[in-house]
């Protein structure tokens, strides 16, 4: 395997970017190749049958370039389509749920977990299956959570938002009645509403399933020997729809301006 080989990394829109964040820092010697389908986006309200379609299209066109591992960015396609992704392409395919549930089982002391999802995710069950292997004594409380992604899509995701609060509260509300000690942010997205989660429930353990999908590759890549050594790197973003919305978005996920181009395809 080449070393220098690109990391691929896919999302139904800029959710994913929030990974490809924790990457760049974590190894800013990597090659980065980034696709947002955000032609279909979001895929946490599509059928099981859409969602693994994207989602193969998604790595097909990333697999045009030469890949050495590839990152599921986003819970919803990782949830319904990782078996299928794994049958059709050969190469290492990292996810989001698998990381993040090790992350809460390891950090919860009551045993008892919550999960922040989109529809599709919870409907899945992939995070009350993924957390039950490593402990099947643990309690798995998982909600819907549909109103998070718009908000942040929408720039609202600041503590101090009033509307922020009020949605989230709600949410919290329902989740810590069943006594949870830790919560997974069962989306991309939701890493950017850490700290109003915080400010709500201080005492929660909270686990980001990007910042824990990121370590996972890591930790991966080292054990295996196939980190890039070289200095200097090359990140693309591609979209299969409005690249200049998604650019002028980016910074939100990404933690700072693309000043590249974001290129628009056609699958």
């Amino acid at each position: 395997m080449n070393r220098n080989a690109f990391i691929g990394i896919f999302d139904s829109g800029a959710g994913g970017l929030t990974v490809a964040k924790h990457v760049m820092e974590l190894l800013p010697n990597e090659n980065i190749l980034f696709f947002g389908d955000t032609a279909h986006l979001p895929y946490g309200t599509k059928s099981e049958k859409q969602i693994k379609e994207f989602a193969v299209n998604d790595v097909a066109f990333l697999n045009r370039f030469e890949l050495k591992s590839l990152i599921i960015a986003c819970n919803t396609a990782d949830s319904v389509a990782r078996e299928t992704l794994l049958k059709e392409f050969d190469m290492p395919i990292y996810g989001v749920i698998d990381p993040a549930s090790r992350k809460a089982v390891q950090v919860t002391k009551n045993g008892k977990i919550g999960v922040m999802a989109t529809t599709a995710t919870v409907r899945s069950n992939a995070y009350r299956k993924a957390i039950h292997r490593l402990n099947r004594d643990a309690e798995v409380y998982q909600l819907p959570c549909p109103l998070l992604v718009p908000l942040v899509e929408n720039r609202r995701y600041k503590k101090d938002d009033m509307v922020v609060r009020l949605i989230l509260g709600e949410y919290l509300d329902e989740l810590t009645a069943n006594d949870i000690d830790t919560l997974v942010l069962g989306c991309t997205h939701y890493p950017l509403l850490y700290d109003a989660i915080h400010d709500l429930v201080p005492d929660l353990n909270i686990v980001s399933s990007s910042e824990e999908a990121s370590k996972a590759l890591v930790s991966s890549l080292t054990k295996t020997g196939q980190l890039n050594d070289e200095p200097g790197s090359i990140r693309r973003f591609y979209v299969s729809d409005d690249a200049e919305a998604f650019k002028k978005n980016a910074d939100i996920f990404l933690g700072e301006n693309i000043t590249g181009e974001v290129i628009q395809v056609a699958l």
